[in-house]
Formats: structure tokens, sequence, C-alpha cells
């Protein structure tokens, strides 16, 4: 029987076989995928590239950090648990018998110790930060022994958050080289300057591990006609494809907003397309605290923040600019020291892309900055 919510999923099956050509061709052992959230990446891992790595062989684990902030290594330990759980009809019996998996034996090696016995599953996070290394470890490692292993790490930032996430990543690390024969991994992430923690800096526990990272592709016009013809297929309505399409770049091409208009738009038949969105525009504004954000920069930075929404490839350091953020500031004198400090305090909100022009790690804040922030 097919599920509801596979009608309106609209699937990608040839960015799925980009990404397993990819890890299957031997160069890489992981990869990493950038997409600001409510880009799609989750429904896309979990709807194209799960069961698609499956028909090649694969046994497929996902675990989602940004569920389970506090304890990623709990998560992952889980996420390969799962994984080792049988299938099929042994799984039902099992289920009824209520016998989980919950112990596994194994050998591995964590702090230049060699360790070995049998490994509790599922547990709080009362276990010491070198027995979640262990758990993971032997998991990986038992499920690489059955079959070829791709490991779904969702939103991977996560792991730089403390330093007993990074002591996660280590163990990941570790299990990845050991196991590179049979073990594929596929990170995602949210936030380009987290991802950087995690990847990019010398000192990152992943350090080069998730290789360069990659921006996730955009869904296109063809999203928006699929969904236009499964909401003409469901209401007998018609959702007009043009400025569906110009709603759907307004949330900068972002699938999940667009659908909460459309779900709007299925419920109540007399709301028009423009003011289904403009309804999920000021609801994302108001749970976001895009105002309270504003409220938080002094004169200079808001002044910065206006310029680079308009300006992705601005010099903020050029006299030209420099002489701008005087007007607007109403300062005689400004320094690149200034601009630089003021810089350094955005770092959180805008970064410097791969492409040498500045991203907001939020767009919908940036489109509230370009619509309504009013100095």
């Amino acid at each position: 029987m097919l599920k509801l919510t596979e009608i309106w999923h609209f699937h990608r099956p040839a960015l799925a076989k980009v990404y397993l050509d990819t890890l299957n061709a031997g160069l890489v052992t992981s990869t990493t995928i950038f997409a600001p959230r409510r880009a799609g990446k989750t429904s896309f891992l979990l709807k194209d590239l799960w069961p698609a790595a499956e028909k090649a062989g694969y046994t497929v684990a996902y675990a989602d950090l940004w569920q389970t902030r506090l304890s990623p290594g709990l998560a992952i330990v889980r996420a390969l648990e799962q994984a080792q759980e049988p299938k099929g009809p042994l799984r039902g019996l099992m289920a009824k018998a209520r016998v989980p998996v919950r112990k596994i034996k194994g050998k591995a090696e964590v702090a230049g110790a060699k360790l070995e016995g049998e490994v509790e599953l599922g547990e709080g996070g009362s276990k010491a930060q070198s027995e979640t290394a262990l758990q993971i470890d032997v998991l990986i490692e038992s499920l690489c022994r059955k079959a070829p292993l791709l490991l779904l790490i969702d939103e991977a930032q996560e792991l730089a958050r403390t330093r007993e996430h990074e002591a996660v990543a280590t163990a990941l690390r570790t299990a990845i080289t050991k196991n590179q024969e049979r073990l594929r991994v596929l990170f995602t992430g949210s936030s380009r300057t987290k991802l950087a923690h995690v990847f990019s800096n010398a000192s990152a526990p992943l350090y080069s591990t998730g290789a360069a990272i990659a921006d996730f592709p955009q869904l296109g016009r063809d999203f928006v006609e699929y969904i236009a013809q499964r909401y003409e297929e469901s209401t007998r309505r018609t959702l007009p494809v043009a400025p569906a399409w110009k709603a759907f770049v307004a949330f900068h091409q972002q699938p999940e907003p667009f659908l909460v208009g459309v779900v709007q738009m299925v419920l109540n038949p007399r709301l028009a397309l423009e003011e289904a969105m403009a309804a999920v525009a000021d609801n994302l504004a108001r749970t976001e605290n895009h105002e309270g954000v504003w409220a938080g920069f002094d004169a200079l930075q808001k002044a910065l923040v206006k310029l680079l929404v308009d300006d992705p490839a601005l010099k903020p350091f050029s006299k030209p600019v420099l002489l701008k953020l005087r007007g607007a500031v109403g300062v005689e004198s400004l320094a690149a020291t200034h601009v630089q400090r003021a810089m350094q305090k955005l770092s959180g909100v805008v970064v410097k892309s791969p492409r040498d022009t500045y991203e907001f790690e939020n767009e919908a804040f940036a489109e509230w900055v370009r619509t309504l922030a009013d100095g």
C-alpha cells in the first residue's frame, strides 16, 4: 500500500546515483553535502538514497544528530544497532517476543588499548567516552563483515558542539580508516561555519575525512510542476505553476516552507496562493526570532548586513564600502579594523562561501532583512 507521504515526495533517483557512484568509485570513503535547513536533505536521504543503496547491496544506517544534539554518540550507536537488527519475518518474531538486539561481542582498539568483550547497546549518557567509541567501532566492524555499510550522518555539524562530541567524531574517523574497504559515509550539514569545525580546519576531528564539502543541488521548476500535479489530483483544483514557482524561489527553493503553504491551500479551498505563502513567511520570521536577532546588532552590523543581503560579492574592507558604511552609521571616521571586528561578530550569521562570496547561514533571515527590516 502506497503511503500518503510518498504521493507528495519528489524522487531524485539520478541524484542518488551520483552520490552512490562517487562513493563506489573508490577514490573517497566519505563525502559531505551542505544545504540550509528545510532544503529537503533528510527526505532525500531517507526516500531516495537509502533505498537506492540497499538495492546496490549496502546495509544502511541513518543517524539524525539534530534531534539528538546532546548525545550524538548514542544516536550513532542506536542507528548502527537498528541496522544490525534482522529484517523480514525474523524481525517480526523478535518484536513479538520482545527480544531486541541488546548485546554484541567484538574487539576494538581505543586510545591505543585493545579492548575485547561484550558491549551493552542503547544505554544512556552515563557511559564513558571510550565505551561509546568502542560501541561504534564494534558495531561498524560487525556490520561491515556481513555487507558493505553506508552510514548516513545527518546534521554532522553537531559533532563540533563540545569536546565530548569531538571524541565521537574521532571514533568515527578511526572506524572509517579501519573499515575503508567496506564502509562508506555520507555526512550532511546546514551550517558552513560549523561544518568547517568538523572537517576543514587542520585541528578538526574529521579533518579531510568528509572530503570536499559540496552543495546539495537545489530543486528546480520540475519539482513545482510535480507538486502542482499532485495538488490537482488531490483537490481537483489548479495550482498555477508560474506564480507557484515564483513563491518557491522566494523561499530560496526550500521545499518545506513551500509545501506548508500548499498544505494550507489543500485544507482551505478559499485560501489564495499569495496569502498562503505570506502566512508561512510571517510564521517563519516569528518562530526564528528574526526581530530579536536584528535587535542584537549594533548600527555598524546592521549596515553591513543590509549591504551583504543586496551584494554577496561585497568587499567590506574596500574604500568605497567604508565610505558607504560611514554614511549609514553617521560617523566621520571608520577604519577597516572596525569593520573587521563587526564581521567577526557576525560570523554566526554570515559566512564566506567557497565561491568567495558571502552567504547567510539562514536565508530566511536574509529575506526578512530585504523586505521587513526598517533599521
